[in-house]
């Protein structure tokens, strides 16, 4: 039986046959890995593992572990700034409205995307460069788009003179809270996603803005 084609041998699928995972299998799986285990605790073996991949792929397709975390980052977190950024670029007659609408947006993208939120609330804590390319390439582009909407809302009066930083602050700690999954079901917390962020912005928004809201 030399001619013949001998089955592969149960395991792994190595990083070039056509058993790997898909692209978003890849993103899913990581991020849950990362959320669940931390960056330092999350090894390239364990990424293997969880992904169902040969031992080298993480290495050989990425380049290291920091640079597959920054395309998790990068793949995931555009999917919470474009669509504030599709809102914040639409004509509205009413400033606040825009606004308004813009920090429900956001927070109901964050609530669709708890791994995300969760790698990037433990970041927080300990700050430093993984927590800097964060800011850099997904915070620092929402607060040059709603940083001059806010100071005029704020020298109209209609929402309260709180320092912008605070404000920001404010709206990006409750995206941690969609991450906690566990304490959020003991409470009885179980909605869709839509709805716990409308529910998690109008908290937000009933201590900022100066008049009663709809």
């Amino acid at each position: 039986m030399s001619g013949d084609v001998l089955p592969r041998r149960a395991g792994r699928p190595a990083a070039d046959t056509a058993d790997l995972p898909t692209d978003e299998e890849i993103t899913g799986r990581g991020l849950a890995a990362f959320a669940e285990l931390g960056y330092e605790g999350t090894s390239v073996r364990e990424l293997s593992r969880r992904l169902g991949v040969s031992h080298n792929f993480v290495n050989d397709r990425y380049g290291s572990k920091e640079k597959f975390w920054k395309m998790l980052i990068d793949t995931v977190g555009w999917t919470v700034v474009e669509p504030l950024r599709d809102v914040l670029s639409m004509q509205y007659d009413d400033e606040l409205e825009r606004f308004k609408d813009g920090v429900r947006t956001f927070l109901r993208a964050a609530s669709a995307n708890a791994d995300l939120t969760r790698i990037i609330t433990e970041e927080s804590g300990s700050g430093g460069p993984r927590l800097e390319y964060v800011y850099e390439r997904h915070v620092e582009p929402i607060v040059q788009m709603i940083k001059p909407a806010y100071d005029r809302l704020v020298a109209e009066g209609r929402v309260r003179d709180v320092p912008f930083g605070v404000m920001m602050f404010a709206v990006l700690a409750m995206t941690g809270v969609s991450s906690r999954q566990g304490l959020l079901a003991l409470l009885g917390a179980e909605a869709d996603e839509n709805s716990f962020g409308d529910s998690l912005s109008q908290i937000v928004l009933e201590g900022m803005v100066l008049q009663r809201l709809p």
